[in-house]
């Protein structure tokens, strides 16, 4: 870097020498010695700028006056907002839009559920039959729950699509619903097949299986967790109650 400047300076001293004969009475104001003295100083502060280089903290600190005035040139990339499932603050206020025969019937499918255990906190009895009577009544609902999805994907203009995701998840309430009654000698067993199958379902159709519209998202929560309450209860009472069979009584009679 010495050389090219030491050459710009001569370069200009030429350059002087030419306007003071074309102008000689300016001659005197423009001199050699007051333009090789700020060659001389850019000199001395190229040196002291490459000493000053060579330390770690001027580094440092050029490296990040670089970044950041190239993030500044950047322009941020917006990403797309991510549906986060919140049922507390945007499902369940879409439930009053639910469609009233949807409602009316989902709501009065909860009757057999509640039904049995209510009827045996009421006498103080726990009878085996009501309690299978709830359970076979929540298999059918788990093979219908199951195919909810399978009808859901089939249409061509559905989001949903005929694939193994969909298709291969629908069946698995049917399993659950299966296995449970296959524990028909064993009530307490059963039941937590059929509770395991319900959050299943509601797990595979809230999160894995998107598709369904707000409302009836919501629907699907109000009457998992009523259902499930309901089978725990039963548990219960098994527990609390003592056991009196309904079919003994009829003989008796």
């Amino acid at each position: 870097m010495f050389a090219p400047l030491m050459r710009t300076c001569f370069q200009t001293n030429k350059r002087i020498e030419r306007l003071s004969l074309l102008l000689p009475n300016e001659s005197r104001k423009i001199t050699t010695h007051n333009l090789v003295i700020p060659c001389m100083r850019r000199i001395a502060l190229h040196q002291n700028m490459k000493y000053l280089q060579s330390s770690s903290p001027f580094r440092i600190q050029i490296s990040s006056f670089y970044a950041s005035s190239r993030a500044a040139k950047m322009k941020k990339v917006e990403e797309p907002e991510k549906y986060e499932l919140d049922l507390l603050r945007y499902d369940f206020k879409e439930l009053k839009n639910s469609p009233k025969p949807a409602l009316y019937l989902c709501y009065g499918g909860l009757i057999p559920f509640v039904s049995a255990p209510l009827f045996m906190v009421i006498t103080k009895t726990y009878f085996p039959e009501l309690v299978f009577a709830q359970i076979a009544y929540g298999a059918a609902i788990l093979s219908f729950l199951g195919g909810i999805r399978w009808g859901f994907s089939i249409p061509e203009n559905s989001p949903a699509k005929p694939d193994w995701l969909n298709l291969g998840n629908s069946v698995v309430p049917s399993l659950f619903a299966w296995i449970a009654l296959l524990f028909h000698d064993n009530l307490t067993e059963a039941t937590i097949m059929i509770v395991m199958g319900l959050g299943v379902a509601l797990h595979y159709d809230l999160n894995l299986l998107p598709g369904y519209p707000k409302w009836f998202r919501a629907l699907r929560t109000v009457l998992t967790v009523a259902a499930t309450f309901s089978l725990v209860a039963s548990i219960v009472i098994k527990n609390t109650y003592p056991e009196k069979s309904l079919v003994s009584n009829e003989k008796s009679c």
